[in-house]
């Protein structure tokens, strides 16, 4: 292989989307209309209409919707939340910022999503109901709600969780940043949940040209109150009620979102048909776990292989140096991150997800890869555990 093969690239989805996207972004120019408006309206509607929910709104990240998400589910102080050790930082940090206290919940090893029987057992083992208020045991905080991540493009399985929720009277969102177009039982991510975030970002499933993000729910008071905090806490003009943020979705992001979510099955089908390949490549290596299919429509968002913790770094030195690019998706654990650990009374060891982070490596699955170019990548692979 003559060409570098980076572990994401854009240029080429660029090059067979831009004859729509760029008469899209002169439409908002010639407009003039770049906050709010007709294009914001646009997009929020087709991506309601995509996910099958009654609500979606725009926002200006993932992080943000997460932000909204919280506050519109009244997280108040030393409230405690539910989540998964082994993501990206916004799917904890934005109860921190929010003055909660999260409490990580070790993951299910083959899915890497957070596992409902952890959940069920540490809420059994350190939470009491109380007039219909689960509260810890230690601090006599709160517990609020649980926060599932679908990682890497595959559901967390929300069917035991929600029933975990509703028993414990918790509420649920849904950090679908990495799963647009996935589905579990017949139901879109990104409809799972009391609310459901999505992000954005230029490398996810469906890319903005920079960053962009949206919140989804059935509840109409719950959409209500998410429109308002993104606009200031605002009820009307000059009506301010609470204190909100400004993360309104811009109508250049929303008009290139829109383009692209006509392209987002094609997008999705492509990245599984690489993850077959893989599949079909590497399944013989004894060395490598290869990631599985296993709750629902499964859209690879990244593919983690796992390799002995002794052999990481060597594969990813041959794979550099064979102009491959990879990626370690996550070298930490959000037990291994200081300003999340809000109080020793609640910290919990995740022991899969911290070995996890010693063996997991991702490889290039951007939609426009050529079979030439996974079967290089395989070849590769293959030729280092020859050695």
């Amino acid at each position: 292989m003559n060409h570098q093969i980076p572990f994401f690239s854009l240029e080429r989805q660029w090059n067979n989307t831009k004859s729509k996207i760029k008469p899209a972004i002169d439409s908002v120019l010639d407009s003039q209309q770049y906050v709010g408006g007709p294009f914001v309206k646009e997009f929020e509607e087709k991506l309601a209409k995509f996910l099958k929910t009654n609500h979606a709104i725009g926002c200006n990240s993932g992080t943000d919707a997460l932000w909204l998400a919280v506050r519109a589910l009244d997280l108040a102080e030393n409230d405690i939340v539910i989540t998964t050790p082994f993501s990206f930082l916004a799917s904890a940090s934005e109860v921190v910022a929010n003055r909660g206290h999260v409490v990580f919940v070790d993951i299910d090893p083959e899915t890497f999503n957070i596992s409902p029987e952890n959940i069920e057992k540490w809420l059994n083992e350190n939470a009491t109901l109380k007039n219909n208020v689960a509260i810890h045991n230690k601090t006599g905080f709160p517990v609020k709600g649980i926060i599932a991540v679908n990682l890497f493009g595959q559901c967390a399985d929300f069917d035991k969780i929600s029933k975990i929720a509703k028993k414990w009277k918790l509420w649920t969102i849904e950090d679908c940043a990495q799963a647009i177009g996935s589905s579990l039982n017949g139901k879109m991510a990104g409809s799972l949940a009391d609310i459901s975030t999505l992000s954005f970002y230029p490398t996810k499933n469906l890319g903005a040209c920079g960053d962009a993000g949206a919140v989804c729910s059935n509840d109409p008071k719950l959409a209500a109150r998410l429109l308002q905090l993104r606009n200031h806490g605002r009820q009307s003009h000059y009506n301010y009620i609470e204190l909100g943020i400004n993360s309104r979705l811009d109508a250049l992001q929303a008009a290139v979102l829109s383009q692209k979510l006509d392209f987002l099955n094609d997008f999705n089908n492509k990245r599984r048909e690489i993850a077959k390949r893989y599949t079909q490549n590497l399944e013989a290596i004894k060395e490598i776990k290869l990631p599985k299919e296993i709750l629902g429509h499964h859209t690879y968002h990244q593919f983690c292989i796992e390799v002995d913790k002794d052999k990481r770094n060597q594969l990813i030195q041959h794979l550099t140096e064979n102009k491959i690019g990879s990626n370690i998706f996550y070298p930490q654990t959000f037990n291994d991150i200081k300003f999340l650990q809000t109080n020793p009374a609640i910290k919990n060891e995740c022991p899969i997800a911290q070995e996890l982070t010693t063996k997991i490596l991702a490889l290039p699955i951007w939609p426009e890869l050529n079979n030439e170019e996974i079967d290089y990548i395989c070849d590769c692979i293959k030729n280092f555990f020859k050695k």
